[in-house]
C-alpha cells in the first residue's frame, strides 16, 4: 500500500513539474530598441497570456547602436520576482549570462560622400553644365545609427553650391534626428571654357586664333565663357596671359551703327512695313537702343539696332 501511495506521489510530482513555466535564458541576442525586454533574451516552453505579457517586460537598456552589452540572468530573475507577482513554481533555466547586441546602421565615408554627390546631382538644373563634385579636406570615421526609416537633409554652406566650403548633414530616423555633422572641403566644377591662345593686349579685336579652349575649375569664376563664337569680333577690355580665361565680363561688343552714319529705319506693323532713312545720333551695338533723326521730318526717335545699317522701331 505504501510502495502505491509513493508511486501516486511521484506521479503527481511529474505532472505538476510538466505543467510548470519553464523560462529559459538565450546566451545571445540583438535588439533595435533602445530597451531590452524579457522576451529578447528569454524562450519560454508556452505560449499564453501570462508568457506574452512577461514577454513585454523591460528588463534593461540596450547598448548604443552597434555596440553589445552583458545581462546577468540571475540578477533579471531577482528583479522579475521581486517586482512581478510572478508564479512560484516558475522554473529559470538557460544561460547564466546574456550577450545583447544593439542593431544599427554604419554609416561610412563613401555613403557620406554618396549622400552629397546626390545633392549635387539633384540640384544640377540650377548650376552650370559642368562635372561638379564635392571634394573633403578629411572624411568622418564610420559611424553606426539606429535602426529604423533612415533620412538625411544636406544642407550646403552657400545655397548657390558652387562656392560651399561646407556641407552640413542632418540625419534622422523615423523623423527624430539622431546626428548632425558637418565635412569641410571645395567644390571643383570642370568645365570646357574659353581661353586666350597667347598674349592677348587690352583693345586688341578678337579673331578665332586668339582663342582656343581647355578644362578648368569654374567654381570660383565669374560669368566664365563657354563658347568660342561668343567673343569673335569683341574688343578685349584688359590685357591676358596665354590660357588665362576669357570672361565675358571682359569684352566689350563693337558698335554695328556709328553716330553720324545713315540707317535705314524698318517700322513692321502687323503685315506692313514702312521704311525710312535716318541719321544715327550715337553709336550703338546689337539690340541697344539710339537716338536716331529720320531725315525727312527731323524729328528724333528710338530705335533698336536690329544689324548693320538697320535700326527698327518698337511699337
Amino acid at each position: 500500500m505504501a510502495r502505491i501511495f509513493l508511486i501516486i506521489c511521484f506521479i503527481i510530482s511529474l505532472a505538476q513539474t510538466a505543467d510548470a513555466l519553464e523560462i529559459t535564458f538565450k546566451s545571445s541576442c540583438s535588439v533595435d530598441e533602445s530597451i531590452i525586454r524579457l522576451g529578447d533574451i528569454a524562450d519560454f516552453n508556452e505560449e499564453t497570456e501570462m508568457t506574452g505579457a512577461l514577454a513585454t517586460l523591460t528588463v534593461g537598456q540596450a547598448a548604443p547602436p552597434g555596440e553589445k552589452n552583458i545581462l546577468r540572468s540571475l540578477s533579471i530573475k531577482e528583479y522579475l520576482i521581486s517586482s512581478q507577482s510572478l508564479p512560484e513554481d516558475i522554473r529559470w533555466t538557460g544561460s547564466s549570462t546574456v550577450t545583447v547586441l544593439r542593431r544599427g546602421v554604419t554609416i561610412g565615408p563613401d555613403t557620406i560622400q554618396a549622400i552629397i554627390a546626390q545633392y549635387i546631382k539633384k540640384n544640377s538644373n540650377n548650376l552650370p553644365e559642368a562635372e561638379i563634385r564635392f571634394v573633403p579636406s578629411s572624411l568622418p570615421l564610420p559611424f553606426t545609427l539606429p535602426t529604423g526609416d533612415l533620412t538625411q537633409e544636406v544642407l550646403p554652406s552657400n545655397p548657390g553650391i558652387l562656392d560651399s566650403s561646407r556641407f552640413s548633414i542632418i540625419f534622422r530616423v523615423d523623423d527624430k534626428v539622431v546626428k548632425n555633422m558637418s565635412i569641410r572641403g571645395e567644390v571643383e566644377a570642370l568645365a570646357r571654357v574659353v581661353v586666350s591662345a597667347g598674349p592677348l593686349k587690352r583693345g586688341q579685336i578678337l579673331l578665332p586664333k586668339n582663342l582656343s579652349t581647355a578644362v578648368m575649375d569654374i567654381s570660383s569664376m565669374s560669368n566664365p565663357g563657354l563658347e568660342v563664337d561668343n567673343f569673335i569680333g569683341k574688343k578685349l577690355q584688359r590685357s591676358m596671359r596665354a590660357g588665362s580665361p576669357v570672361s565675358l565680363s571682359m569684352v566689350e561688343s563693337l558698335p554695328v551703327v556709328r553716330r553720324g552714319e545713315r540707317v535705314k529705319i524698318v517700322i513692321n506693323s502687323g503685315q506692313m512695313r514702312l521704311t525710312a532713312t535716318g541719321l544715327a545720333r550715337s553709336d550703338g551695338i546689337l539690340d541697344e537702343m539710339i537716338r536716331v533723326q529720320n531725315i525727312n521730318s527731323n524729328k528724333i526717335i528710338h530705335c533698336r539696332v536690329a544689324a548693320p545699317g538697320l535700326v527698327e522701331v518698337l511699337l
